[in-house]
């Protein structure tokens, strides 16, 4: 087996590993479980492009989860402060 049938597998276990994700953000019971699977949803997905890209020996799909992993963060850290305080700013 060689490196890019190991990363096709792993494709497709990252693939599997959504369905837990949209399960918690369409059933969380509460907010922070939601926003935590948004979180976890989009990890997964930047690491799907990063293995994507890999495998294809292209680094255009590197910006595209530069990009997505950025807004991400800041949903993430803006809610959390929305969660905490009740304002963002």
């Amino acid at each position: 087996m060689n490196t890019v049938n190991l990363l096709d597998i792993a494709l497709v276990f990252m693939v599997l590993s959504i369905i837990p994700c949209i399960y918690r953000i369409i059933k969380g019971p509460t907010i922070p479980d939601r926003v935590i699977a948004v979180d976890s949803l989009a990890t997964v997905i930047v690491v799907m492009l990063g293995v994507y890209s890999f495998v294809q020996g292209s680094v255009f799909f590197m910006d595209v989860a530069l990009v997505i992993s950025i807004i991400a963060f800041v949903g993430t850290v803006t809610i959390a402060k929305y969660l905490d305080e009740g304002v963002v700013f």
